[in-house]
């Protein structure tokens, strides 16, 4: 069984996109932690740039 995301829920498979996002949540994360204002905005355009993008069709 899959570990948990630190938000607590459960993901059975996520997808390569979310578990770059949720790599990248964390970076953030950090980057607001240590006051780095330059590293939080990169990473922020990065997550959403991820996001923005289509879903790519499975198979």
């Amino acid at each position: 069984m899959g570990q948990a995301p630190a938000w607590g829920l459960a993901a059975t498979n996520p997808s390569p996109r979310a578990a770059v996002v949720a790599s990248l949540a964390s970076t953030l994360s950090r980057a607001v932690t240590l006051g780095d204002e330059v590293w939080a905005r990169v990473v922020h355009e990065a997550i959403g740039r991820l996001l923005g993008l289509p879903v790519a069709p499975e198979g």
